[in-house]
C-alpha cells in the first residue's frame, strides 16, 4: 500500500497578534475538509514560486494582496499555504474565517464574539480598531497576513454614499497601517499581489451573474463565487505577482507621507492586477452596435460616405448601409462560449494528430501584454497554425488574439466558428473605396481597444517551407491605427511554429509540381477526416524576440502622424518594409530545428539518393553543430538522440520519407525521387541557418581571395536576401568568423597565401554545404537565362514562369541543373521579383482573360547588367 508523502509543518503566526476569527485554520471541519479534497486537489503553485515565497518569508513580513474579499479564494489558498508548508496567514481584513475550524474551535469562537457583542454593543466600531492592531503587530512580528482592497458589498452601498466612503477608509486604514509599521520601523515587509481567474477567454462589456468581471466597485456575493467555482473550477488560474519590497517603495518617497503613500501603493496595486487580469480575459467585448459606433466615429468618414455617395450616385443614408454591412462581413464576434466548445473539440484533434505540441517563450509575450497590445507575427506553413496558437493562449489562460483571415476561410458553417473564436476576414481585392476605409478603421478600433491581434506576415501559406517575402498592408494598417490612437507603445511577436511533420505535405508537394490548389470547402474538410488516423510529430512554437513600435519609430512618431507630405509619406513606405523583413528575419531566427529537417539537410546535401547509416549521422552531426554555433534551439527529441540519431531516422522511416535496404557495406538509408520535393519542404525550414555557411563554402570551393571573403559571401546574402532572409551586417560578420574557426579546427580548410582552400578532407564537406543552396542558385540561374530572350513586350507571369520551367528541363537535360527541388514556380517568381526590384526587368500590370490583375515584365532599364548576374550565377554552379 503506497504511503501518503509527509505533511510539512504547520507555520503560522503567534496567538498573540493573530485575529482568531479571521487567521487561516491549521485543520479544517469536516464538510470544508470533504470540500478542500474534492475540489482542490489539482490545483497547485508551481515549484518556483513556492520557493520564491519562502525566500519573502525568510526576510520579513509577507502581506498577500487581492482585490476582492472572498472567503472562499481564502479558503484555497489556507489549503494551498498547508500543503506547501508556507506560513498561514494571521489576519484577513473583510471577512470571518473561523467557523472552518474543527466544530469544538468554531463554536468556542463564535460563543466569544456574540458574547463580546452582547456585553458591548459598539463591538462592531472597536472590530476595526482591534483589526488594525492585528495588521500592526503581525507585520512587526514578521508574520503573514492578507489585505483585500474591496470588501464593500452591493448592500452596503444602496444604504448611502456616507457608508460607501466608510467603506473605503476602513480598507485604506489597513493598508496606511502596513505602510506605518514599515514607515516608523523599517522592518522588511514584502506585498504580493495575487490573482484567481474562474475562467478562460474573453469578458462582455455587460457584467453578468457567472461572468465575475473584475473592475466592480464592490466584492463578488458567495453564492456567486461558489457557482461560478463549481462550474469553472478545473480551469481555475492562480497567479501570483511580482513581490514589492515596501520597505524600498518607503525609503524612495518618504517626503510624500504616509498616508499619501498608502494611497499611491494602493493605486499601483490596483493597475498590477488589473495587468494580470488584462493578460486572461482581454479588454471588455463590446456588441456590435457599440463596435459600429466606434469604428464610424472617426471624424473623417462622413467625408469617405459622402465621396462613396456621389461616385455611386446613391443617397448617403445608402451608402452608411452598405458600410454596416461591410463591417458585419469584416468584424470579428468572438464568444467565450464558442472558445470553450471549441477548445474541447481542438484538444481531442490535437491529440489524435500530435505526440506533443512544445511551446517556448510564452511567459514572455505574457509580461507583454500585461502593459501593451501585442500582434502575434507567425510563420504560417499549415491551416492549423492558426489554430495552435489561438489554443495554445487559451489553455495557458490568455487572451486568444483577433485573427487576419482571408474571406476564402468563412466556407460553409465554418466562417460563422472562425468568426466567434476571433476571427476577421478581409476580401481578397481591396478595390473599392469604401471597404478599405471601413476595414482600416477596424484595424484602428482594435488598437484603440488593445485587443492582441495575429496575422501572418507572408500573406498566405508558404508550400516551399521556406519564409515567404512579407506583405506589407496589415503593417501599414496596425502603423496608422497606433498613430491614430496615440498608444504609448505596441509590440508585434515574431512567432516560428515548426512541424516534425505537415499535415498538408501531400497538397503542398502537388502545388510545387503543378497541381492548381484546392479551395476550401466543407467537402475537402470531410475528405480530411481520414488525416485523424494518422499521426504528425510533435509541433514546436517558439516567441521570438518582439519588436516594440515605439522604439522602432523613435522620433519619427510625430512627423508619421502628422502625414500628407509625400517624402514623409515614402519614408513611411520605406519603414514599414524594414519593419517587415525584421519581423520576418526573427520568425526565421525563432525557428527550431528537429529531426526531419536536419536529416532532409544531410540527405539533399547529396548528389545521390541513399548514404550509408554512418554517412547520415555524420552529416546529421555536421548540420546540428553548424546550428550550434548560432545557438539555433534544438528539439529535446533532437538533442537527446545526437550521437547516432537512431530514434530521428525511425521516424523518418515510420513517416515513409525515407526507406531502408541492407548492404554488404551495411545499412542503406534512401528516398524515392518522389520524396524529393517533400524533403526539401522540411530542409527549408531551416535552410536560412545554413545559408551562410552554404555561400562560405561556395567561395572556399572557387579558391578566391580570402581577404574579401566576407564582402563575397554578404553579396550572396544580399543578392538572395528574400529567399533566406538570413542575418546580415554585424550578426553575418560574426557568424562567418565562428563558421571559419569550426572549418579551421577540423581540418576542412587550407591557408594559402590570400587564399583559402579546402583540404582534401573539407573537399567532400563544402560540396555538401554548397549543395545546400544549390537548388535555388539553379532556380535563379533558369530564370537570368529565359530572361534573356524577353524584350520591351510584357509578358505575364504565369506565362513567363512555364518558360523557366521549360528552360529548367533542358538544363537538366543537359547536366547544367542537376537538382530537381530547384525546379520550383515559386523560387521562378522570386527571381523575377529580384530582377524588376534591380531594374534589370520592368514589371508593370495587365488584366488576365478571367479581369484578374498579373505582374506583367519585361525588358528594364538596367537589363544590360544581367548577362553578368547569369555568369556569377553559372560560377557557383561551376564549382558546386
Amino acid at each position: 500500500m503506497a504511503r501518503k508523502p509527509p505533511q510539512p509543518p504547520v507555520r503560522q503566526a503567534p496567538e498573540s497578534c493573530a485575529d482568531p476569527f479571521s487567521a487561516m485554520a491549521p485543520r479544517f471541519n469536516l464538510p470544508f475538509r470533504w470540500f478542500g479534497r474534492r475540489y482542490f486537489a489539482n490545483l497547485e503553485l508551481e515549484p518556483k514560486t513556492v520557493e520564491n515565497l519562502r525566500g519573502l518569508e525568510s526576510r520579513g513580513a509577507v502581506v498577500y494582496v487581492m482585490r476582492y474579499a472572498s472567503r472562499l479564494d481564502y479558503f484555497l489558498f489556507n489549503w494551498l499555504f498547508l500543503r506547501e508548508g508556507l506560513r498561514l496567514s494571521g489576519f484577513a481584513n473583510g471577512l470571518a474565517f473561523f467557523y472552518y475550524r474543527p466544530f469544538h474551535e468554531a463554536a468556542a469562537s463564535l460563543m466569544r464574539r456574540l458574547r463580546a457583542r452582547r456585553l458591548l454593543p459598539w463591538v462592531r466600531a472597536e472590530e476595526h480598531e482591534t483589526g488594525r492592531e492585528h495588521v500592526h503587530e503581525l507585520v512587526m512580528g514578521g508574520e503573514s497576513l492578507f489585505y483585500f482592497m474591496r470588501t464593500a458589498r452591493a448592500r452596503s452601498l444602496l444604504l448611502g454614499r456616507r457608508r460607501a466612503v466608510r467603506a473605503a477608509e476602513n480598507e485604506l486604514d489597513f493598508l496606511g497601517e502596513i505602510v506605518g509599521g514599515v514607515w516608523n520601523d523599517e522592518r522588511p515587509v514584502f506585498l504580493v499581489p495575487l490573482a484567481l481567474f474562474w475562467r478562460r477567454g474573453p469578458r462582455r462589456s455587460a457584467r453578468r451573474f457567472l461572468n465575475l468581471g473584475y473592475g466592480e466597485v464592490t466584492r463578488p456575493t458567495d453564492v456567486a463565487k461558489v457557482t461560478s467555482f463549481l462550474l469553472n473550477y478545473r480551469n481555475l488560474k492562480i497567479r501570483v505577482g511580482e513581490a514589492i519590497d515596501l520597505r524600498a517603495f518607503v525609503a524612495e518617497r518618504r517626503a510624500e507621507g504616509p498616508t499619501t503613500l498608502a494611497r499611491k501603493i494602493r493605486r499601483s496595486l490596483l493597475v498590477h492586477l488589473s495587468r494580470e487580469e488584462k493578460v486572461v480575459q482581454g479588454a471588455p467585448l463590446q456588441p456590435f452596435h457599440r463596435v459600429e459606433e466606434a469604428v464610424f466615429s472617426d471624424p473623417g468618414f462622413e467625408s469617405v460616405l459622402a465621396e462613396y455617395a456621389h461616385l455611386k450616385d446613391i443617397r448617403i443614408e445608402a451608402a452608411r448601409a452598405q458600410a454596416t454591412k461591410m463591417l458585419r462581413e469584416i468584424a470579428a464576434r468572438m464568444n467565450s462560449t464558442f472558445l470553450a466548445v471549441l477548445s474541447v473539440i481542438v484538444t481531442v484533434i490535437f491529440r489524435r494528430l500530435f505526440s506533443n505540441i512544445e511551446v517556448t517563450g510564452l511567459d514572455k509575450v505574457a509580461g507583454y501584454a500585461r502593459q501593451y497590445p501585442i500582434v502575434l507575427a507567425p510563420s504560417h506553413r499549415s491551416y492549423f497554425d492558426f489554430l495552435i496558437l489561438s489554443w495554445l493562449l487559451y489553455s495557458h489562460h490568455m487572451m486568444p488574439p483577433h485573427i487576419l483571415a482571408r474571406e476564402n476561410m468563412a466556407f460553409g458553417p465554418f466562417g460563422f466558428i472562425f468568426r466567434r473564436a476571433g476571427a476577421f476576414f478581409m476580401r481578397r481585392s481591396l478595390d473599392d473605396p469604401l471597404y478599405k476605409a471601413v476595414f482600416r478603421r477596424y484595424i484602428t478600433y482594435l488598437v484603440r481597444q488593445g485587443h492582441p491581434q495575429e496575422f501572418f506576415i507572408e500573406g498566405g501559406r508558404s508550400r516551399t517551407g521556406k519564409s515567404l517575402a512579407p506583405k506589407y498592408g496589415f503593417l501599414t494598417w496596425d502603423l496608422e491605427g497606433f498613430l491614430a490612437t496615440g498608444r504609448r507603445d505596441m509590440f508585434f511577436v515574431p512567432t516560428a511554429i515548426t512541424y516534425e511533420r505537415l499535415v498538408e505535405e501531400g497538397a503542398m508537394v502537388s502545388e510545387l509540381e503543378g497541381g492548381e490548389k484546392e479551395d476550401e470547402s466543407v467537402r475537402g474538410l470531410v475528405r480530411a477526416r481520414r488525416l485523424l488516423e494518422r499521426r504528425f510529430g510533435t509541433v514546436h512554437v517558439n516567441f521570438g524576440e518582439p519588436i516594440s513600435m515605439a522604439a522602432a519609430l523613435g522620433n519619427r512618431r510625430r512627423a508619421f502622424a502628422a502625414g500628407s507630405d509625400p517624402a514623409v509619406e515614402a519614408e513611411k513606405r520605406q519603414f514599414v518594409a524594414g519593419l517587415g523583413n525584421r519581423l520576418v528575419e526573427r520568425i526565421n531566427w525563432a525557428a527550431v530545428a528537429n529531426a526531419t529537417s536536419v536529416a532532409a539537410c544531410a540527405l539533399l546535401g547529396e548528389s545521390r539518393h541513399g548514404l550509408l547509416r554512418h554517412e547520415l549521422v555524420g552529416r546529421m552531426q555536421h548540420v546540428v553543430d553548424l546550428l550550434r554555433i548560432q545557438d539555433v534551439r534544438l528539439t529535446a527529441a533532437l538533442a537527446a538522440d545526437e550521437g547516432e540519431f537512431r530514434e530521428s531516422i525511425a521516424f523518418l522511416e515510420r513517416s515513409d520519407l525515407i526507406r531502408s535496404v541492407e548492404d554488404g557495406r551495411g545499412e542503406i538509408l534512401y528516398f524515392d525521387e518522389n520524396k524529393r520535393l517533400a524533403l526539401d519542404i522540411y530542409r527549408n525550414a531551416i535552410i536560412h541557418f545554413l545559408a551562410t555557411p552554404s555561400f562560405l563554402a561556395v567561395e572556399i570551393l572557387a579558391a578566391g581571395a580570402s581577404a574579401d571573403l566576407r564582402a563575397r559571401v554578404a553579396g550572396w546574402i544580399d543578392l538572395l536576401y528574400q529567399e533566406f532572409f538570413a542575418p546580415r551586417e554585424e550578426l553575418l560578420a560574426a557568424h562567418v568568423d565562428g563558421f571559419l574557426d569550426y572549418f579551421e579546427r577540423f581540418g576542412m580548410v587550407e591557408r594559402g597565401e590570400d587564399v583559402l582552400r579546402p583540404s582534401e578532407k573539407g573537399r567532400a564537406y563544402f560540396r555538401f554545404l554548397a549543395c545546400q543552396t544549390r537548388g535555388v542558385i539553379e532556380a535563379y540561374y533558369a530564370t537570368c537565362t529565359t530572361s534573356l530572350e524577353l524584350d520591351e513586350t510584357p509578358v505575364g507571369r504565369k506565362a513567363l514562369t512555364r518558360r523557366i520551367e521549360e528552360q529548367f528541363e533542358r538544363g537538366q537535360l543537359l547536366g547544367e541543373l542537376v537538382r530537381g527541388e530547384g525546379r520550383n514556380p515559386i523560387t521562378f517568381q522570386n527571381a523575377l521579383e529580384l530582377l524588376a526590384r534591380r531594374g534589370i526587368l520592368a514589371k508593370s500590370e495587365r488584366r488576365t482573360r478571367d479581369r484578374r490583375r498579373e505582374p506583367a515584365f519585361a525588358r528594364g532599364p538596367a537589363f544590360d547588367e544581367l548577362p553578368a548576374l547569369r555568369e556569377r550565377l553559372a560560377g557557383a554552379l561551376h564549382d558546386g
